[in-house]
């Protein structure tokens, strides 16, 4: 009789893995200053659910209206709760601050599992770093819709938003570089901020907004603007607000470098801070539909920002809007400034084994400043690079921040498809995770022979949900919105995606084909 997988695997304890989270070029390493709320913290202030979904409303209002927004918001939070559960339970058995890069190479195939590997690292970091512009260019929007509301002789020009743009970049640099001690304090203060800007929003909305919309303009009516003769199209497209609105669920494994136990904590945080995301982000959803006054008003909003217009048109004070506006400056701004603590992690750990050139700079952590100087000064120079978009093409601009979806969400695929070939599309966990073929030995729970979070026989149809839900949407994200096509609206996300894949081509060939390797790290188990 054949030996049972739990007496042919090789289970990894905790002090190994702490030994293998620590592996950095023998100079220094980051320190543990994250706890697992403190964590959970950063994922729900990196994403700020309740507060980016009205971002999107001017968005929204065209493209199927109300409808779209709460029924496709249901779908797409259901199906990336789906993927979330599914990238735990990576991070779980295979604990690494470069998340999908680590977990592709430990379960690829031998003939594969670095080209995969550098690939998810491509995308993944490219991913991060167009959320970084993202992020911060509405930072900025929402500085110069302020100005616009107290001046209304004030015509913005594209050069202002970019000072603003570069402010923040160069603030957070700073910030992460030299007070990187004082960033659990901060997100602290972020989620204070958030918390209160949700509630102060929602409740200012409900009482002061008048007339309110009625149940069949939420529910119901849908509004088709976009030339699309199919609602069914419609729908798909108008997906891109909810997908983007909870988002970036490796965020938190690029933090297992810095927090107590992440076979344990990461998987935690990441169900659990999105979780609270969508749960709060679709109540919030549905009270701004409902205090909608005047649904024109949103297609031209102050600076841009159709949930500052919506606080101006429905609190009819200036005072009021001016305490909302004032929030969200301050959550977006800490908000860019978590992005490129974890964007630089990200690049950090993937320049550590040569994914990217100059691999000795990038993926340094500095002595006296406990940082990883080198990946953050990267991360905001290319920021600083392509934020100089804002000045030329908003096309352009546009393709690079819907790209950010398109990159990060492809780069979930190659792990978990991997897993799922790796153990046969088998539904038993033990299959799953206990080492066979060319996959690495897993971190597992000693007593129970398996993950400490485990899918268990779900995590097949789960995985598999996860990969076919990625690739249909990748159609919708790639999609134009209006027809006809023209080349103002040309959805070039898939031009931006090209390049990335030129870009990753030439970076392969020229060095990492060379140099990309994990297996010292794999090794060390």
């Amino acid at each position: 009789m054949s030996k049972s997988p739990e007496k042919t695997t090789t289970v990894i304890s905790v002090d190994q893995q702490d030994d293998i989270s620590s592996i950095n070029d023998g100079t220094a390493k980051l320190e543990k200053r994250f706890s697992l709320w403190t964590t959970c913290a950063l994922q729900y202030s990196l994403i700020c659910s309740p507060l980016a979904i009205g971002t999107f409303l001017s968005t929204v209002v065209g493209v199927g209206g109300s409808p779209v927004l709460i029924y496709g918001f249901i779908l797409s939070s259901t199906m990336g709760l789906i993927i979330c559960c599914s990238l735990a339970e990576l991070a779980s058995a295979y604990p690494h601050s470069s998340a999908q890069v680590y977990w592709t190479y430990c379960l690829a195939p031998k003939a594969y599992k670095r080209v995969m590997s550098f690939t998810a690292g491509i995308l993944s970091c490219a991913g991060w770093v167009f959320a970084c512009v993202s992020s911060t260019y509405v930072a900025s929007m929402f500085v110069v819709s302020l100005a616009q509301m107290y001046n209304p002789d004030y015509v913005p020009k594209t050069w202002h938003y970019y000072l603003v743009y570069a402010a923040v970049v160069l603030s957070g640099h700073l910030l992460n570089v030299f007070l990187v001690v004082a960033l659990p304090l901060m997100t602290d203060f972020l989620i204070a901020i958030i918390n209160f800007a949700t509630l102060f929003v929602i409740i200012t909305l409900l009482v002061k907004s008048d007339p309110k919309r009625t149940g069949v303009f939420v529910f119901k009516n849908i509004t088709n603007e976009t030339g699309w003769s199919s609602d069914g199209v419609v729908f798909f497209l108008g997906l891109l607000p909810s997908i983007a609105s909870v988002c970036l669920f490796d965020g938190p494994a690029h933090m297992t470098d810095e927090i107590e136990k992440p076979e344990r904590n990461i998987p935690l945080v990441m169900v659990i801070s999105n979780s609270v995301s969508v749960i709060v982000a679709l109540f919030a959803a549905i009270v701004y539909m409902f205090c909608i006054v005047n649904v024109d008003n949103l297609s031209a909003p102050l600076g841009g920002m159709p949930i500052v217009q919506l606080m101006y048109d429905s609190f009819n004070s200036k005072a009021l809007t001016t305490v909302g506006v004032l929030c969200f400056i301050f959550t977006f701004i800490g908000s860019s400034y978590l992005y490129y603590c974890s964007t630089s992690r990200l690049i950090w750990s993937f320049a550590k084994s040569n994914g990217l050139p100059f691999g000795q700079y990038f993926g340094q952590i500095s002595n006296k400043l406990k940082s990883p100087v080198w990946a953050l000064t990267f991360v905001d120079g290319i920021s600083i690079i392509l934020g100089t978009m804002i000045m030329g093409s908003t096309t352009a601009l546009n393709a690079v921040l819907g790209s950010a979806m398109v990159c990060v969400n492809l780069s979930y695929v190659p792990p978990i498809a991997c897993l799922l070939y790796n153990s046969r599309f088998s539904f038993s966990p033990f299959v799953r995770f206990h080492a066979t073929g060319d996959a690495a030995p897993a971190v597992l729970n000693e007593s129970k022979g398996l993950p400490y979070f485990s899918l268990g026989k779900l995590g097949m149809p789960l995985n598999t949900i996860a990969v076919v839900w990625i690739c249909f949407i990748m159609v919708w994200l790639n999609f134009p919105i209006y027809y006809p096509v023209t080349t103002d609206s040309m959805n070039y996300a898939c031009v931006v995606l090209g390049c990335t894949l030129v870009f990753a081509i030439i970076t392969w060939f020229a060095y990492s084909r060379k140099h990309f390797d994990h297996n010292t790290e794999i090794k060390h188990f």
